[in-house]
């Protein structure tokens, strides 16, 4: 019977192994690959093997002077032998009989931990599969975002280059940048708040087109309220849909961002996609043909369009009225008693509430968050929309752990 061929992965970087020795997955293991220090454990190249190579039998081909398997190895099982570079290699069989396929691991050493081989092993990845051509990390600092100018040009996946584009662009985006959507006074309301009471001198007429406006989700629904109203009360000032939005937009800071979207909701114009015309996924137009043609191409009317509320007005205003405000000392108050029930007993009797985890409470005693910190969870998954299609939805929720759970949650 053929032998089995397995490979096993051993790294211990400080990132995420915590300098300790453990077994990982292919993909761990080169995901790790940036944090680990090259020949942690000896001097020797992190690919030698003995010169009689494995033995049969055995389960690992290269250990250490303490007996140990090296640091940051791909260890090659019975079944296969090292090359004349003095690399291990495996045949060109897997399990079962069948041919690798593109991608496959058949190739699997990092080229960050074979030291004195490493041109040899190079050879070997540019006569095999692109896909599994391997840069060899520049000299910085782990997480470093020189990581990601470096990553970006060698990424042979479409898909990861545009989530390479995506994760750059945030670094790089300022208030000040125009793409955001955010308008001048929006931004100077973020940057300098507002700080008297927002429900202060307003006339009856006005809350209560502030109360229709808050309570119906459309601009139907809150025009034939308002007609109601009228007939039935016809001195009541009870402004348009329009004029209240931009009061209630001035009152608070918060308004919404406005992006173009793909009319079938494949993706949002932003980022790396901003420029576009057309949606690279199912090449329908951003902007109306008839309105961009009859212009000359100088009126470029979005086919669809998605708001976004960002969170940060939203919490200023949670501070700016009194009431709300003392929901909000809700943390405050919490870590000082989760602190003050430790010291005194070691434990917390009831765990409760995301504040009472290992790491909140770590970061309580580490003052990472104090109490006049304000936390937010953010909270995402994929939801199916439809029993028989592919596509799903991704949604996202804010979560304020400043206030008490019973006034984020219902039952």
């Amino acid at each position: 019977m053929p032998s089995s061929k397995k490979i096993i992965y051993h790294c211990d970087c400080e990132q995420y192994c915590k300098g300790k020795l453990k077994v990982l997955r292919q993909k761990a293991y080169f995901a790790h690959a940036m944090y680990r220090k090259r020949n942690v454990r000896n001097n020797q190249s992190n690919a030698s093997w003995s010169s009689g190579g494995p033995q049969s039998g055995t389960t690992e081909g290269t250990m250490d002077s303490a007996g140990g398997p090296q640091s940051g190895l791909a260890h090659y099982s019975s079944g296969e032998s090292p090359s004349s570079s003095g690399l291990p290699v495996r045949d060109n069989t897997l399990e079962g009989g069948h041919a690798p396929l593109p991608g496959d691991d058949s190739l699997s050493c990092h080229v960050d931990d074979l030291g004195d081989t490493q041109p040899a092993f190079l050879d070997m990845l540019h006569n095999s599969d692109p896909a599994l051509h391997l840069p060899i990390p520049p000299e910085s600092l782990p997480g470093s975002l020189n990581d990601l100018d470096f990553l970006q040009d060698p990424i042979p996946l479409s898909d990861l280059r545009t989530s390479m584009d995506f994760i750059k662009a945030l670094q790089d985006t300022a208030l000040s940048d125009p793409s955001l959507g955010m308008s001048p006074e929006a931004v100077g309301c973020l940057c300098n708040p507002l700080r008297d009471q927002p429900g202060d001198a307003l006339d009856p007429d006005t809350r209560l087109a502030i109360d229709l406006y808050l309570g119906n989700s459309s601009e139907a629904a809150y025009e034939t309220n308002r007609r109601a109203i009228l007939r039935h009360f016809p001195d009541t000032q009870i402004p348009t849909y329009y004029k209240i939005k931009w009061f209630v937009t001035d009152l608070t800071g918060v308004e919404s961002v406005v992006h173009h979207m793909c009319t079938q909701s494949c993706i949002a114009y932003t980022g790396p996609f901003l420029d576009l015309e057309a949606c690279p996924v199912c090449s329908e137009p951003c902007y109306d043909q008839f309105q961009l043609q009859a212009s000359g191409r100088k009126e470029r009317v979005p086919c669809q369009e998605y708001h976004t509320i960002p969170i940060g007005p939203q919490i200023q205003v949670l501070y700016r009225d009194r009431e709300s405000s003392t929901h909000g000392q809700y943390l405050c108050r919490e870590r000082e008693r989760v602190l003050s029930e430790i010291k005194e007993h070691g434990v917390l009797g009831e765990y409760s509430d995301v504040l009472h985890g290992l790491d909140m409470i770590k970061a309580f005693q580490d003052e990472l968050i104090t109490g006049d910190d304000i936390v937010l969870l953010f909270s995402i998954n994929g939801a199916q929309l439809y029993a028989q299609k592919s596509l799903a939805c991704w949604i996202y929720i804010w979560v304020l752990l400043n206030l008490e759970p019973s006034r984020c949650y219902k039952k």
